[in-house]
């Protein structure tokens, strides 16, 4: 068996076997927690800078494109191609950028959507729930309900005494020889 020290310093050096809330993601040093938004954010934001560029490559006049693109003997595939490296190349130095400020925004982001969520859940307590607590009281909200259930009894019982009364008559009708000719309840 080995000695404690050894131990001690594999634990120092080797990561935790569960993941610790504060365990960040391997080159871009975010949280794990703030991963997605931050993963969102880039794309967001990457997605923006390149559709930006691209519409600016389309329509600036000295582009290397645009000059390639003015040739009519130019094949539409050679353009095209232009058309990608002049946008590559404008955003080359747009995506680190991107992406370092994705870095810095993402925490704060984060932190904004829980005090917003904070903050509404603090104003549900405040407005919302002392009215339904009221209205229970009153016995409006589940006074509904327990309304319901006993119309349903009530009128079930009415409809059986509606049927009881016109079965007893058709019987009696039958019995006397007389003719029934009254529909039953409902009809």
């Amino acid at each position: 068996m080995l000695p404690s020290w050894p131990r001690r310093l594999a634990a120092k050096l080797l990561p935790p076997a569960t993941p610790q809330p504060e365990d960040r993601e391997s080159i871009w040093s975010i949280y794990r927690r703030d991963a997605r938004t931050f993963f969102r954010l880039v794309s967001l934001l990457w997605l923006v800078a390149l559709a930006y560029i691209g519409y600016k490559t389309l329509h600036e006049p000295t582009t290397q494109w645009n000059a390639a693109a003015a040739g009519s003997d130019v094949p539409w595939w050679q353009t095209a191609g232009d058309f990608a490296l002049a946008v590559l190349y404008d955003f080359s130095g747009v995506g680190i950028g991107i992406a370092i400020l994705s870095m810095l925004l993402t925490r704060p982001l984060n932190l904004t959507g829980e005090l917003l969520m904070s903050l509404y859940q603090a104003m549900v307590n405040r407005f919302v729930n002392p009215v339904i607590e009221a209205r229970r009281a009153e016995g409006r909200v589940e006074g509904r309900i327990e309304g319901r259930v006993e119309g349903r009894v009530e009128g079930r019982a009415e409809s059986n005494a509606e049927w009881r009364a016109w079965l007893q008559r058709r019987i009696d009708a039958e019995a006397r020889g007389r003719p029934f000719n009254e529909p039953p309840p409902g009809d």
